[in-house]
């Protein structure tokens, strides 16, 4: 039955039998399955032979490819949920497919041919040719011939792409898109065919590409040239500019042009490259100008890092630049990035720039004092002279101090008798543990080796917080630290705190709860939480803290770390990563209830707080740690910081212990630029604000 309705042919004797065998099917599928009811294509199929004997085969009316079409627009309505001028949208969206279908591949093949090609014959080629095609590994039955081809978006003819190597060796600094202006008027308007015809070229025409100092260094090279090459003094010339066939996967990209500014550094001139200290496998590699295997290489950069550092402990990344830039220049197919079409990518040496400065920041993971108090360069003589010891850093590094580098020695003391001294002290801390520093004659042998700890802490380049803690054992207590930054700052910053702080956060703390309808979600949120929370000895002077975190958009984690009551000091190191800068780790369940309390610096847990001590003792030792190891207040918790020193403190100098040039902003959480002041102008709004209130609640 199948084949007589789908038959392209059919005689009048085989319509007569369709008809019969149709009837026939309808009667005997109602009588096996007399409790289902027949569909409607069903009947349709009996007129099948009355169909054909009007219209001919049905096989030539089907309408399988009509829905085909129709799903199209069936799809859309329903897709669309608009039925206002639905065939208009319908014709609209047809239409726009339609010429979508009609443009043919979306993105071009990566190489077209611009004229007719030939099958290759490499016989009618010179030795030299047939060399280089045999070392491509082209198949002579694929490969064909071609007087230009367009490689991804790019023309490039005969001697095209040795002018375009030429041209940007010279001047690397050229875009793209001028480079290819620049060789296609070369080629095909001035009429440059080889390398020889470059020396032809005059200023005129090239003046209206290029810049006049761009078009003499140009010519001055192509002339050059020629000099050289009648002389023979080709084969002197570096690899990048020898006129060899290019195979064809070798890169046809664009060149890199520096994106970041030279080194000046002049340990560069002096540095050389520990090719010596190379692997077995890497000199292999490099022998055969392959890839270079990840350990190996790895294994070489540590190598040439430890040779970087002998000359300069802590090489920038325009440093690191400088030297990946030799190492390709030598290697470049080892070392170089590559895609896998052999194209080169950017400047070619950014994963081993980047490889170098990453190995260097590892080895001095466990000293970034560089980075947080790095002193600034005030003459141009001490920048030249890098060896000479530099009696005075940057101003920030003094901020709020009366007696930061004391210039003479105690009555009666050397340097051999405070070294003496200073070895006392250690011998009973070793001995005694943190708990001698009760003692008094500890309490003295410290104020009388003031001057010695000041030069450790002061020198150039800054100490490790390590190093200084080897040292001094006793400034990694708070009652040591304390009395350190009294003699610094001439104020008893554990007394000052434990008389003032829980007066003054009562102040804060009300003028946000009589305020509440005026703060934001976060204020609010805060201010619930602290009324839910039980009473304790710490809670407002915390809650004063977060409350002004919160008003300065400061997040609580730039300031307070929250872990385990049960947690321990080799515990949190090893758990958690702590930052370079100052915090408190509060141990308990919330930050409001927390009653025990450790600081941290440098990624180290430096002070453990008593736990007899309240909050305000290790706000005195977080605070502390700031002006007596000269470090500057991170720009995260910069506004509560400075308000803890203008407010509770009461350390009031011009300028600011922040001198970072760049933060990133409360509202938009974006990087932006900061302008440094002489006093935060959030801070200063805010205590007016306070005063304001009070003296209006007061009256």
């Amino acid at each position: 039955m199948v084949e007589l309705i789908c038959a392209p042919k059919i005689s009048h004797n085989d319509i007569g039998y369709l008809k019969f065998l149709t009837q026939e099917y309808v009667s005997v599928r109602s009588s096996l399955f007399p409790y289902e009811s027949l569909k409607a294509k069903h009947h349709y199929l009996l007129h099948y032979a009355d169909l054909i004997l009007h219209f001919g085969p049905l096989i030539r009316l089907w309408t399988l490819r009509f829905e085909s079409k129709h799903s199209y627009f069936k799809n859309c309505a329903r897709k669309l949920h608009n039925f206002l001028h639905l065939c208009k949208t319908l014709a609209e969206r047809h239409q726009m497919l339609q010429s979508y279908l009609a443009c043919g591949q979306l993105f071009p093949p990566k190489i077209q041919s611009v004229s007719e090609t030939h099958i290759h014959n490499t016989q009618l080629y010179n030795t030299k040719i047939q060399t280089a095609i045999r070392a491509a590994n082209c198949v002579t039955q694929s490969t064909s011939e071609v007087s230009g081809v367009v490689y991804k978006g790019t023309k490039y003819t005969n001697g095209l792409v040795v002018i375009q190597q030429e041209i940007k060796r010279v001047l690397p600094e050229l875009d793209v898109n001028k480079l290819q202006d620049v060789v296609n008027h070369l080629c095909f308007v001035v009429g440059v065919q080889k390398t020889q015809d470059l020396a032809l070229v005059e200023v005129t025409d090239l003046q209206d590409f290029l810049f006049p100092i761009q078009c003499r260094k140009l010519l001055m090279d192509f002339k050059q040239k020629e000099v050289r090459q009648k002389i023979g003094q080709v084969d002197e010339m570096p690899i990048e500019i020898t006129f060899t066939p290019l195979p064809p996967h070798d890169s046809l990209s664009e060149q890199p042009s520096t994106s970041y500014t030279p080194s000046n550094s002049d340990w560069l001139s002096m540095f050389q490259i520990p090719w010596e200290r190379m692997p077995a496998a890497l000199l292999h590699a490099a022998s055969n100008k392959e890839k270079a295997p990840l350990g190996p290489r790895r294994e070489f950069v540590r190598n040439v890092v430890t040779a970087m550092r002998e000359l300069c402990p802590n090489p920038n990344l325009a440093d690191c630049g400088e030297v990946a830039k030799q190492i390709f220049s030598k290697h470049s197919l080892t070392f170089g990035d590559f895609s896998e079409e052999g194209e080169q990518l950017g400047k070619g040496y950014s994963s081993l720039q980047r490889q170098l400065k990453t190995r260097v920041e590892h080895v001095n993971r466990d000293n970034v004092a560089h980075r947080i108090r790095q002193p600034k360069k005030n003459t141009a003589e001490q920048e030249l002279n890098s060896c000479t010891v530099k009696k005075v850093r940057c101003k920030v590094d003094s901020y709020g101090c009366i007696n930061w580098q004391p210039t003479s020695m105690p009555d009666g003391e050397t340097t051999e008798s405070l070294e003496m001294k200073r070895k006392v002290v250690l011998e009973k801390f070793q001995s005694g543990g943190p708990h001698s520093t009760e003692l008094s004659d500890v309490d003295n042998l410290m104020q009388e080796t003031y001057i010695y700890q000041r030069q450790m802490i002061n020198s150039c380049p800054p100490p490790a917080i390590s190093d200084i803690e080897v040292e001094w054992p006793y400034l990694f207590t708070k009652r040591g630290l304390c009395n350190h930054f009294e003699i610094l700052t001439g104020i008893d910053i554990s007394s000052r705190l434990s008389e003032c702080l829980i007066g003054k956060s009562n102040r804060i703390v009300n003028y946000f709860q009589k305020q509440t309808l005026k703060w934001n979600a976060e204020v609010q949120a805060l201010l619930k939480e602290i009324e839910a929370t039980p009473a304790t000895n710490n809670k407002t002077a915390i809650s004063a803290i977060l409350l002004t975190m919160k008003y300065f958009k400061e997040k609580e984690n730039s300031l307070f770390i929250l872990v385990d009551e049960t947690s321990t000091k080799m515990s949190i190191e090893t758990e958690q990563t702590l930052p370079a800068t100052p915090r408190i780790i509060m141990l308990g369940d919330k930050l409001l209830t927390s009653s025990k309390w450790m600081v941290s610096i440098e990624g180290k847990v430096t002070h453990c707080i008593e736990e007899k001590l309240d909050f305000a003792a290790a706000l005195s030792a977080l605070f502390g740690c700031f002006y007596v190891f000269n470090i500057e207040y991170q720009e995260s918790a910069s506004a509560t910081l400075e308000l803890i020193q203008r407010f509770f403190v009461r350390i009031n100098p011009e300028g600011t212990k922040c001198a970072a040039k760049s933060g990133t902003s409360r509202k938009t959480g974006s990087t932006v630029k900061r302008k440094v002041q002489n006093v935060n102008p959030h801070v200063h709004t805010f205590l007016q604000s306070l005063t304001e209130f009070e003296w209006k609640t007061s009256n």
